[in-house]
């Protein structure tokens, strides 16, 4: 380390003053100072044999700060590459991150969307479930209540035959005719006995019985052809006597058969 050399001691000869009396002169002499200069030089070439150790020194301090620094700056620029990169890696991966949360958002979303209307669509077949019950609950009374009316129609029915039996069997024997029931409320009567040549020959008609009280009757099918059917059929329609059409259309045949 460099330290400032103490000042060269210099030993100077006494002084020694002298005076000039010529001519009343004032002037002063000075003697000549003696300095020791082996002195002085061995002292400067210490100086700068210590300043030039201090700039060595110095020198080398300075290169390996240097060195150092650059040793330090190389590996800081390391860092910092790896401190982009890894910042770099850390916003792809939040990029990734909000790119699946928003997609999970959106699948939540879609989610939520189907089970609102899967709901919508399960609330709407339970109401459909409890009408179609109810309407199915309303057919089965209804049908009920047609069976109901059926077998009570059909019991007055047969209340009905079984009082009127004994004066259609004495009808049918007077009148010659047979009942055959093709189905509900239809009946073909057949007279025989009307022909003189061919007694056992059939003259039918199919008619079809009303199944309310006032209902209209019908001529389904006539087998021969008679004359004033329509007249006949709208007299049965007004007067409800069915035994008197009877008798009449056995009439009409016979008439029909007379004219063959």
């Amino acid at each position: 380390m460099y330290s400032a050399s103490s000042t060269p001691s210099r030993t100077p000869s006494k002084a020694v003053v002298y005076k000039d009396d010529t001519k009343n002169s004032n002037i002063f002499f000075i003697s000549r100072v003696n300095f020791n200069y082996e002195t002085v030089r061995h002292k400067n070439k210490l100086f700068e044999d210590e300043f030039i150790d201090y700039i060595n020194n110095t020198k080398d301090s300075l290169t390996l700060k240097k060195q150092q620094w650059q040793s330090t700056f190389s590996e800081d620029k390391g860092t910092k590459s790896q401190l982009i990169e890894q910042v770099k890696l850390a916003e792809k991966k939040q990029k990734d991150d909000l790119a699946i949360k928003e997609k999970e958002k959106r699948d939540i979303s879609k989610l939520q969307t189907e089970i609102s209307e899967k709901k919508y669509k399960k609330e709407m077949i339970k109401e459909c479930i409890n009408t179609w019950k109810n309407q199915i609950e309303n057919v089965k009374k209804d049908i009920q209540k047609r069976r109901d009316a059926n077998m009570a129609k059909q019991q007055a029915l047969q209340l009905q035959l079984s009082k009127n039996e004994p004066e259609l069997k004495r009808y049918a024997d007077k009148l010659a005719f047979a009942m055959v029931g093709l189905r509900e409320n239809v009946i073909t009567f057949s007279f025989t006995c009307i022909y003189e040549k061919d007694l056992s020959r059939p003259c039918k008609f199919t008619i079809q019985l009303g199944e309310e009280r006032h209902s209209i009757y019908k001529i389904l099918e006539c087998s021969p052809p008679i004359e004033h059917l329509d007249e006949i059929l709208s007299q049965l329609n007004t007067n409800r006597n069915f035994f008197t059409f009877l008798k009449k259309m056995r009439q009409a045949f016979y008439r029909y058969a007379q004219n063959d």
